[in-house]
């Protein structure tokens, strides 16, 4: 369990550890602008225990973001996903209450309603305009041999249906880790990867698992397979598959042990499945040789095909490196050219701790915090142009969550 207890460890730290005291040496209580349109969730570390701060802001370029006397807290850990207008704010690592986040009518965040699943949850997203779609799935075969679905109503912020099905083909030590979900027309894609509950090694990473399911009904029509990568996505990032504007999705494959491998046996990757089928096409994109033998850790779909990610430098990557996910940069991908480029201007970092990617894309930019060593700011991304601004600075041990409401 040293391992295991090791992982948690960088996902409520957040890697580099900035205390609670950091909040109170800035500039003291500052009042949260009513209906500012960024939300952002700060993780704040203090003594071994980390408590969650839900604030918003109206300025991502100057000043100083905090938590001092505002916003909404929570304790326990929790993973944060938008749907349209709320956020939802889902209990993991053994919590297994959710909460909804909305604007109040007089501007200010609140909490609109919550729900409680039976166990904590391995994935949560939305998948079409007013579902968001959970998935609850024993630690190990002792634990059971079911996997549950749940629907969850976003503007109701309620539980609308529970379906279980049997679970994914796995032998005894080979657990099944979920490393995304998507919706293309009436199925439901789940990208994974195979992890033994033991001792965490991943011994099987020479092929792509990606487990269809017709939707509403939540039944299991194919298992697919592709060998040119291995395993889609990389453990709790939720980066194994994503939807364009056609309908079609990309795979996403790094076998990075920076984010959980304990081996690594095929090239990082993309892959395609067109709109709807059950078959890859003739897409692939060895992203590691054109990147010079690196690993995309985690990425944001941004559209026309571009994709924003914090790539590792590592090369090659260690046993020493597992679970580091350290020694990040910022690149732009355009899976239509095939091509990868650097963002200038943003230093080299720690990523936030193996969690999902806490970035916003809003307009013509993206906006991602970034941990260095003179603190946590924000960097104003121009895809188009690969260059980057820094704007303002966030008291926090890591961000959790990085959203924008109307």
């Amino acid at each position: 369990m040293m391992q295991m207890n090791k992982i948690y460890t960088g996902i409520l730290t957040g890697c580099l550890l900035i205390s609670l005291t950091a909040c109170e040496k800035d500039s003291l209580v500052t009042p949260e602008t009513v209906f500012s349109p960024y939300v952002i969730n700060l993780g704040i570390t203090s003594k071994g225990n980390t408590t969650y701060y839900v604030v918003m802001t109206d300025d991502l370029m100057s000043g100083t973001i905090n938590a001092v006397g505002k916003g909404i807290e929570q304790n326990g850990f929790h993973d944060y996903e938008q749907g349209n207008q709320t956020i939802f704010c889902v209990g993991g690592l053994g919590v297994t209450d959710a909460k909804g986040i909305t604007r109040s009518k007089d501007g200010f965040l609140e909490e609109s309603g919550d729900f409680v699943f039976d166990n904590s949850l391995r994935a949560f997203t939305q998948i079409n305009s007013t579902t968001m779609l959970g998935v609850e799935i024993p630690d190990n075969r002792q634990s059971g041999d079911r996997i549950t679905f749940y629907s969850v109503d976003i503007d109701d912020v309620r539980i609308t249906s529970k379906q279980t099905t049997s679970i994914l083909p796995i032998a005894e030590l080979e657990w099944s880790n979920i490393t995304g979900l998507c919706m293309s027309e009436d199925k439901i894609y789940m990208t994974y990867f195979h992890m033994n509950p033991e001792n965490f090694d991943t011994p099987l990473t020479d092929t792509t698992y990606v487990a269809v399911y017709n939707y509403p009904e939540m039944t299991m029509e194919t298992l697919m397979k592709d060998t040119r990568t291995g395993p889609a996505g990389s453990w709790y990032a939720h980066n194994g598959i994503f939807k364009v504007e056609s309908g079609d999705m990309y795979i996403m494959s790094n076998s990075s042990i920076a984010n959980g491998y304990s081996k690594s046996t095929k090239n990082a990757a993309f892959l395609r499945i067109p709109k709807g089928t059950t078959e890859f096409d003739d897409y692939y994109f060895d992203f590691e040789t054109t990147s010079g033998g690196l690993k995309p850790a985690h990425i944001k779909y941004l559209g026309n095909g571009l994709v924003f990610a914090e790539v590792s430098t590592l090369n090659p990557q260690t046993t020493d490196d597992r679970w580091s996910d350290k020694d990040l940069k910022c690149c732009i991908i355009d899976l239509n050219n095939k091509t990868v480029k650097d963002v200038s201007r943003i230093p080299v970092h720690y990523g936030n701790g193996g969690r999902r990617f806490a970035v916003l894309a809003d307009g013509d930019y993206v906006y991602i915090p970034v941990k260095s060593e003179d603190g946590t700011y924000i960097y104003r991304v121009d895809p188009q142009a690969a260059t980057a601004e820094r704007g303002a600075k966030i008291s926090t041990s890591f961000v959790g969550g990085f959203f924008k409401l109307n």
